[in-house]
């Protein structure tokens, strides 16, 4: 189960999160949460292949990827879910979350 739910707000064109999860925890204890712009991670081909490396899990938020007109056949990476799931991510799964 992985110990750190990185929360990711921000699309690649503003944010590589792949560093930062490097550097902060293993890929075995890192989850990534994906809301807001930060669906686009699991949709684009290169930021999908650099997140896959740094993350054991990718949460993408179905609330947002549906705003944005996409669905789960479109992610590369991950699977979309709901905010009940992505509350139990972050309050009973993991023992610390990181916003990036």
């Amino acid at each position: 189960m992985p110990k750190t739910a990185f929360i990711v707000l921000k699309s690649p064109v503003e944010l590589d999160p792949s560093h930062m999860m490097k550097r902060l925890s293993d890929k075995k204890d890192a989850s990534a949460v994906l809301i807001e712009d930060g669906i686009y991670q699991a949709i684009q081909p290169l930021a999908a292949e650099r997140l896959e490396k740094v993350a054991v899990e990718v949460l993408v938020c179905s609330e947002d990827l549906e705003a944005r007109g996409f669905g789960q056949n479109d992610l590369i990476l991950g699977k979309a879910v709901g905010y009940p799931e992505i509350v139990d991510c972050l309050m009973e799964r993991t023992e610390k979350s990181i916003t990036l």
